[in-house]
């Protein structure tokens, strides 16, 4: 049983056409119809039913558990062609996103330079959606990164850091600086200054639209936190981060929205769940953990 006979078999299912996967893969067609036979002579029964060649191809029982199990094989086999790489590297790759990094990063630099191991570790800065697919690609070991805390992650252990919350984000010469906690609703004609798609708070703050019917009359989008500050101390609009988003930059504050419209965020550290650290990877992964 050849990796490159599950491969095709996987397409094979998924898209329930011969064409389709020999086309994704480049190949022709006889050649995904000669995949099948092999895989049926080995496992020794029909993993797949045509009753003619416009027919809509039929996965058998055994079929469906073969495609389960051809799953699991390839995944393994992405895993030991990624952790055995970089288990001769003597090196620990971490990526963070900006808002998460900011206030442990110092900390946890500190610390490996105490235990000379900083010569032994590259960080990369990176939005928290690409770091998450990057890091089960196997570019990182580990990832320190935001999310909202319902977030399916398969074969990823997670270990929260710190919780924040979202606040509006307010000029401090704005009357809405002297409120303990402000309504969505009561800002309808005030532009709302918000991240592109890609960023949590964007994400957040579309939940929150969403389950609350709020819409906002006009809206602007600007992807840098300081521009988004800047736009907002001149008195150009609101805006939605998180509450230690701006807290080194001047003229802004936060405050809370009303606690039917708040939505939590957290700090977390990933490792893939099949990640075996060498040595020098798990001193420097013991160092992130203790913080």
């Amino acid at each position: 049983m050849e990796i490159k006979d599950l491969n095709y078999f996987k397409k094979l299912v998924e898209t329930k056409s011969y064409i389709l996967t020999a086309r994704h893969f480049n190949v022709t067609q006889p050649a995904i119809s000669a995949m099948v036979k092999r895989l049926e002579k080995e496992i020794g029964t029909k993993l797949v039913k045509q009753t003619n060649s416009r027919a809509q191809l039929v996965i058998t029982p055994a079929g469906l558990v073969t495609y389960q199990q051809t799953k699991k094989i390839l995944q393994l086999e992405k895993s030991i062609l990624i952790e055995a790489k970089r288990a001769n590297e003597n090196n620990f790759r971490l990526g963070y996103s900006e808002l998460a990094g900011r206030s442990w990063l110092p900390t946890v630099i500190t610390k490996l330079n105490q235990g000379h191991l900083l010569a032994s570790i590259e960080t990369y800065q990176e939005n928290s959606h690409y770091l998450i697919k990057h890091l089960k690609e196997g570019r990182y070991d580990a990832i320190v990164f935001s999310r909202l805390g319902d977030e399916k992650m398969n074969d990823i252990k997670i270990t929260d850091f710190a919780k924040y919350q979202y606040e509006l984000i307010v000029s401090k010469n704005s009357k809405l600086a002297t409120k303990s906690e402000i309504d969505l609703f009561s800002l309808r004609n005030i532009p709302l200054i918000m991240r592109h798609q890609r960023f949590l708070s964007r994400i957040a703050l579309e939940r929150i639209m969403t389950r609350t019917g709020f819409k906002p009359k006009k809206t602007l989008i600007v992807d840098s936190i300081d521009a988004t500050a800047q736009l907002i101390s001149q008195g150009m609009g609101v805006g939605y981060l998180m509450n230690n988003a701006i807290s080194h930059l001047p003229n802004v504050t936060a405050v809370p929205l009303i606690p039917s419209q708040q939505i939590n965020c957290y700090s977390s550290l990933a490792i893939r769940n099949d990640f075996i650290p060498n040595d020098i990877q798990q001193k420097c992964l013991d160092i992130l953990l203790d913080r």
